[in-house]
């Protein structure tokens, strides 16, 4: 475990929940959050629309890390 991207599809925008939570898993210090993203049935469609505002008052995640998870959100975006 915690090799991290192993079965990810290319394409964010064809990633399911499990995909996801796969995912925020595997960025450092944000394994407890991951399940919230399964709670909240967070899929690749979702995940790049989400802003810092949203990971913050819907998901109740921290400053520090949904500015983390937001960066590397927008470097899934770019590639």
């Amino acid at each position: 475990m915690g090799i991290g991207h192993h079965f990810l599809p290319n394409d964010p925008t064809k990633w399911n929940v499990e995909d996801v939570c796969e995912f925020i898993r595997s960025l450092p210090g944000c394994q407890e959050i991951a399940d919230e993203f399964r709670a909240q049935e967070i899929d690749g469609q979702a995940l790049l629309l989400l802003k810092e505002d949203h990971l913050m008052t819907a998901m109740n995640i921290k400053l520090g890390p949904a500015l983390k998870i937001y960066a590397r959100i927008n470097m899934l975006k770019d590639s």
